[in-house]
């Protein structure tokens, strides 16, 4: 039986701001995304983790990334990586990366923009003895492992956050059949992946691994565009980081995320439409819903 996400229960699971804290109190967030072709992806992303309260967070991409983000969001740290010929991170800096953070207590956000990269990029970065706190996989990093070409367990909190297209994928299913049963394909991810998944749609839903799910009542079409993921995905990562420094678990962050996200699309509809709004107008609207909910 579905659960519904509502405010109250985003109110309570949410990460607390503490008088006496500063930015190592609510983690870490190491996001590799971006690429030549895929550049706003990065932008994107980061700039969600930042809004969803991690207290560092760290972007691993070529060098035109790294300055399309910085010119944007100047609070987030570059970890520039060569390029390699498909345009992507090149997949020897991301063997150092995993050196470099080791025993920082950071969550991996790996797949947004990452494009033909994707495979080799993530199979350095989820190896064996990754140092990760957690990981949220999205996009290009969620094809990767439906195509084999990382095997093995991922690492623990760690939050999946396929459309139905990628849970097909992941499932060896076809679409239709994913949104025939939609709490059944999400159980399953959960349960073949060992993580939380949120299968993503209209009324997104998060199921954990003992098979709860949750069903999520906020957002609208105006989601329907690229990049809006990458924002999710962003906020995913950025509550987890802050989540488990304070004792929260990946399904707390996964519940907070899609409804905050859905929240702050429904009221920059109002605001733009669903038609005019696009996924960077929901940062406005994202501090609203917070300051609402007294964060």
């Amino acid at each position: 039986m579905q659960r519904e996400i509502t405010r109250e229960l985003v109110r309570r699971l949410l990460p607390g701001r503490m008088a006496e804290s500063n930015k190592g109190s609510y983690g870490s967030v190491l996001a590799a995304a971006g690429s030549m072709a895929y550049r706003g992806a990065a932008a994107l992303c980061t700039e969600g983790a930042l809004r969803g309260g991690a207290g560092l967070v760290y972007l691993a991409s070529v060098e035109p990334v790294i300055q399309l983000v910085l010119s944007r969001t100047p609070e987030c740290c570059a970890c520039g990586c060569r390029t390699a010929a498909n345009g992507g991170i090149h997949p020897q800096d991301a063997d150092a990366l995993c050196r470099w953070f080791a025993d920082r207590h950071t969550v991996l956000l790996a797949g947004p923009g990452l494009g033909e990269s994707a495979a080799d990029v993530c199979k350095a970065l989820l190896g064996r003895n990754a140092p990760w706190a957690g990981a949220v996989l999205d996009a290009d990093a969620l094809n990767a492992l439906a195509a084999g070409k990382y095997r093995g367990d991922l690492p623990a909190n760690t939050i999946l956050t396929p459309h139905p297209g990628e849970a097909a994928r992941l499932l060896g299913l076809t679409v239709p059949e994913v949104q025939a049963d939609r709490e059944g394909a999400a159980v399953s991810l959960a349960e073949k992946y060992h993580c939380v998944a949120v299968l993503k749609g209209h009324h997104t839903l998060v199921a954990a691994p003992d098979g709860t799910v949750w069903r999520n009542e906020t957002g609208n079409a105006g989601l329907a565009k690229g990049g809006s993921g990458d924002i999710l995905a962003g906020l995913t990562a950025g509550l987890l980081a802050a989540g488990l420094k304070q004792g929260r678990t990946p399904e707390d962050a996964a519940v907070c995320a899609v409804w905050l996200h859905g929240a702050a699309a429904d009221r920059c509809a109002k605001r733009r439409s669903m038609t005019a709004m696009l996924p960077g107008d929901l940062f406005e609207d994202l501090g609203w819903i917070l300051g609402e909910l007294g964060r």
